[in-house]
């Protein structure tokens, strides 16, 4: 009994400086870092969560801008700075899933190393071909790749980039040989596929509806949960026949674990009253991504889950490590 008293008192004292520091806080600006150039999809969602969670924290919240080596470069800054709540990071299924399964030498470990506050959207991908394409439908797709084995091939960003991986999964499930072409950069991808030297590229909802919509690419299927509203006469890769296929890449708001449990709550407290809020859902919405909150182990469930799905599709693709 003495035992148990001892370690509660322990466990109490633990407590109060914690509590202390989260009644004090924040006490000035919180940084904000996107490990992303400015422009894309996530800065302008992460600039305007910023300044929201700014007036309802009443604090500045500052964006920081850290791109490259595919989001380590802005995670391991995160994990420099003190556990103090003062600097947010903005992840992605990329950073924090992707890659833990991609890269040789990670030097962090997303799971052990951050603390996810709640989810913030969640995007979906479509596979398009050129208009001129013979191919109208995913039947067509699968039996025109099964009749060819290896003569169709799929675009990507890169070795290891959503469009890369998610091709591979649709190898798997639609048991077909697709040849991946990796690109530099996403708009080399439509370019070459305009001039019809891809057969079809898995693009990310926002970057195909443009396309789309303007009648220069045909949309086959989506990724989607449900059809996308802004490109509606897509069907969904179920809808096309092809099962177990709904696939969302997460982007969510992280932060050093050993941050103090209180700080995490008032976060992730005020980040989900934004996200469910109008202002944010709609933009979110209007940029053809699907707004989501969640509790911090819901993020932290979700995440493990995006690893879990991902080190399968690179160890049956064989993806080799990346450096």
């Amino acid at each position: 009994m003495l035992k148990r008293l001892i370690v509660a008192i322990g466990l109490i004292g633990a407590a109060i400086p914690q509590l202390s520091h989260a009644q004090d806080w924040p006490r000035r600006p919180i940084t904000l870092v996107v490990p992303f150039a400015a422009g894309g999809s996530p800065d302008i969602i992460a600039r305007a969560l910023g300044e929201e969670l700014g007036s309802a924290l009443g604090q500045n919240v500052v964006i920081e801008n850290r791109g490259g080596a595919g989001g380590n470069i802005a995670a391991l800054h995160v994990l420099e700075q003190p556990a103090d709540g003062y600097t947010l990071f903005f992840g992605t299924s990329g950073n924090m899933a992707t890659n833990k399964v991609l890269y040789r030498n990670l030097k962090f470990d997303p799971e052990r190393d951050f603390t996810p506050i709640s989810i913030a959207y969640a995007s979906c991908n479509v596979l398009i071909v050129p208009a001129a394409s013979p191919i109208k439908s995913i039947p067509d797709l699968i039996a025109e790749a099964k009749r060819r084995p290896g003569a169709l091939s799929f675009g990507s960003p890169g070795v290891g980039t959503a469009g890369h991986l998610i091709g591979e999964l649709f190898k798997s499930r639609a048991g077909v040989d697709l040849v991946h072409v990796p690109y530099r950069g996403q708009a080399q991808v439509i370019n070459d596929l305009l001039g019809g030297h891809l057969s079809m590229s898995f693009e990310a909802v926002a970057t195909a509806i443009p396309v789309v919509q303007a009648g220069t690419m045909r949309g086959l299927a989506t990724s989607c949960p449900k059809r996308s509203p802004q490109i509606a006469a897509v069907p969904t890769f179920a809808e096309a026949g092809v099962q177990d296929f709904a696939i969302e890449a997460l982007a969510l708001v992280a932060i050093r674990a050993q941050t103090p449990a209180p700080i995490v709550t008032r976060l992730n407290e005020a980040i989900v009253k934004i996200i469910n809020g109008p202002k944010l859902a709609n933009r979110i919405a209007g940029m053809g991504l699907i707004a989501k909150s969640s509790t911090s182990e819901q993020a932290r469930s979700m995440l493990s889950a995006e690893i879990a799905r991902w080190r399968v599709v690179v160890d049956a693709a064989k993806i080799p490590p990346l450096d």
